[in-house]
């Protein structure tokens, strides 16, 4: 089934609750449009891909039971508003402790589950998730297991095998640990099939969803992956993962995936912010939503983080910077990919996951970009489908210790100077009266968050 279409329909349901306030779309993959056809015109927009992930909450030992139990958070209270996958960090397929540690691999290489956190097989889990109309992910390290390479096994299906394709002085540059992988020479005949066959073994468990990772660097074996999915015969979306060693000059690789991450880990804390917005302004003129592509800036690390690593702790945001952490992700059109336990998450983290406002201006699909900039404070605007008249603008204090008040034209808000517009303010859901400039008070590391219109528009915002 198409992409398209297959989104859609997974989708349809649960989306009619809230078609009110989120605008319905399309889902596609950038996958199923060539870019250098006209394609793409033919859809209405595309959109982030949304879901959770288990790493910011249980590090790389989150077990069978407790997926579930976020699996059924998910489907229950956040499947209606678009939260459509679950995905399973690094580590579902280790076992044993300390210098015991090793991959649970098939006869071809290729990472199996092991009972140690997956009992029932990990194909249990999926099922489990498909059952509750949620799409299942995995996460994989790029290349070959070196105990694959070790061993010499066979790449499925041909006369080939691990040492005929091997790149053994291709790292990952934090996985050094032996259980880990080298990469792949795509230059060698045999090394296409390795990839093909690896899509297609999780493909065929009903894997929706994969998070490559250490593959940014190595657009080669970003082209191979994306042609094992084109080849495997059931949709995946594919993250590419992770972002501090991104290149502007791979841009191409990046769209033929489904979001690529453009920042390294990104946690609870100040730092993390600095980052998200230098990287978001280094990227923002990356043309991926065209093609369905979009820039991911890690996932939300809201609620209970960690809980694997002695007993975990809360997340240390302000009420005010989880505000700029999700306006930050709607503006840039960053698929939101929660982290922390579902299951115990506070009221406001999950307020703002449901926030209509912030889910419309991210499914919206299009990249922001920074309009003004005086002191800490930056001005990011971004239009509704590329029609300058309606859009979102973040007016962003940047400074962690103070609040400021600050005064801003039209023209320094990003609009056309002169015009005559309509400023709702979307945490208060009042309108702001119609003037030339206007006056802002946002507290530290927090975030002014507005909806602009044309005087007169017949949408109940103005008249």
């Amino acid at each position: 089934m198409n992409r398209k279409i297959n989104r859609m329909v997974c989708n349809l349901l649960p989306l009619l609750t809230i078609l009110a306030f989120l605008a319905a779309a399309p889902w596609a993959t950038a996958q199923d449009v060539d870019p250098t056809t006209d394609a793409q015109n033919t859809l209405d927009h595309f959109s982030p891909p949304m879901g959770w992930n288990s790493y910011t909450g249980y590090s790389i030992a989150v077990t069978e039971q407790e997926l579930i139990k976020n699996i059924d958070v998910l489907s229950e209270k956040l499947l209606p508003f678009g939260y459509d996958t679950v995905t399973v960090d690094n580590g579902w397929f280790l076992s044993g402790k300390g210098d015991g540690i090793t991959m649970n691999l098939d006869a071809y290489g290729r990472p199996d589950s092991h009972e140690h956190f997956f009992p029932n097989g990990l194909k249990h889990t999926i099922d489990y998730a498909h059952s509750k109309n949620v799409k299942f992910g995995i996460w994989l390290l790029r290349g070959i297991n070196r105990r694959a390479v070790e061993q010499n096994l066979p790449v499925e299906g041909t006369k080939y095998r691990m040492k005929d394709i091997v790149d053994i002085k291709s790292i990952c540059p934090w996985a050094i640990a032996p259980w880990w992988n080298y990469g792949v020479d795509m230059t060698k005949p045999g090394a296409q099939e390795y990839y093909d066959g690896l899509v297609k073994k999780y493909a065929d468990m009903g894997v929706d969803f994969i998070k490559f990772d250490d593959i940014v660097p190595n657009p080669d074996e970003v082209e191979a992956v994306v042609k094992a999915i084109k080849k495997c015969g059931h949709p995946i979306v594919l993250s590419l993962s992770p972002g501090n060693e991104i290149n502007v000059e791979h841009s191409d690789a990046y769209k033929m995936a489904d979001m690529v991450r453009i920042t390294s880990d990104i946690w609870d804390n100040s730092g993390s912010l600095k980052t998200t917005f230098e990287r978001w302004e280094a990227m923002q003129d990356y043309k991926g939503p065209a093609t369905g592509s979009f820039l991911d800036m890690d996932m939300v690390c809201f609620g209970r983080l960690y809980v694997t690593v002695n007993g975990g702790r809360d997340c240390k945001f302000t009420d005010d910077q989880k505000r700029t952490f999700m306006i930050q992700r709607a503006l840039a059109a960053s698929p939101l990919m929660l982290g922390g336990v579902l299951y115990s998450m506070d009221d406001f983290s999950m307020s703002l996951f449901k926030n209509p406002d912030i889910l419309k201006c991210n499914q919206n699909g299009v990249i922001g970009k920074l309009a003004h900039r005086v002191g800490k404070i930056d001005v990011w605007k971004t239009s509704e489908h590329g029609n300058p008249e309606s859009g979102w603008i973040g007016i962003f204090n940047r400074d962690g210790k103070a609040g400021e008040t600050i005064e801003l034209s039209i023209k320094e808000l990003g609009l056309k100077a002169g015009r005559k517009v309509i400023l709702k303010n979307l945490w208060t859901g009042k309108l702001l009266p119609v003037l030339d400039r206007q006056r802002f008070s946002i507290p530290s590391d927090g975030v002014a968050f507005l909806r602009y219109d044309p005087v007169g528009k017949s949408d109940g915002r103005a008249k």
